[in-house]
């Protein structure tokens, strides 16, 4: 069966795209919020997820080309656990300027995540039947983003440090789950 497309590998790889869906989009739509509890501008608030859309838009050549000569599964595990220190540095620092200088450099390893992810995706699906595999993946990062700003508000509303935690448990098990990945 050369054009099988739903096989363990597949699912593995739909449960790392809804692991780093969950984890970034709790912490994009609540960063702003913190930012403004700790004296920021809405200005400064706003620039949080700018800086980190256009770092990871502009790393993006350099990262994909990484990935290409490192490999896809090195750049997800190496990506996942910078995510993983990223969110640690998050609960801790207090000093807008400085929290905004740590997301551009996260932008640039959210490119390599997203990069990496994809291609390593697109390397497991039998060219016949690409798209429609391509499709199916994306469903399960719109599912993580449907479901994970309202996770994220539930965990801010506890704490910015519960939701910096859970952000840093996804991410380690993003890393675990990387691991595992065959190399394609």
């Amino acid at each position: 069966m050369p054009d099988r497309l739903f096989t363990p590998r597949f699912f593995v790889m739909c449960g790392y795209s809804f692991t780093v869906f969950l984890s970034a989009f709790q912490l994009f739509p609540t960063a702003p919020f913190h930012i403004l509890d700790l004296g920021g501008s809405t200005a400064a608030s706003g620039l949080f997820l700018g800086f980190l859309t256009y770092s990871s838009a502009f790393s993006a050549p350099l990262t994909g080309a990484y990935a290409d000569r490192a490999g896809t599964k090195r750049v997800l595990i190496w990506s996942s656990l910078a995510l993983v220190g990223f969110s640690l540095l998050y609960a801790v620092i207090t000093n807008v300027t400085l929290l905004l200088a740590l997301v551009i450099l996260h932008g640039v390893f959210w490119s390599g995540l997203l990069s990496a992810s994809a291609a390593y995706m697109t390397s497991l699906l039998p060219e016949s039947r690409r798209a429609e595999g391509i499709g199916y993946w994306g469903l399960s990062t719109l599912a993580a983003v449907a479901v994970a700003p309202t996770v994220g508000f539930w965990f801010y509303n506890k704490g910015w440090l519960w939701l910096c935690l859970l952000a840093a448990a996804l991410n380690l098990v993003m890393a675990v789950i990387a691991t595992q990945l065959d190399d394609a």
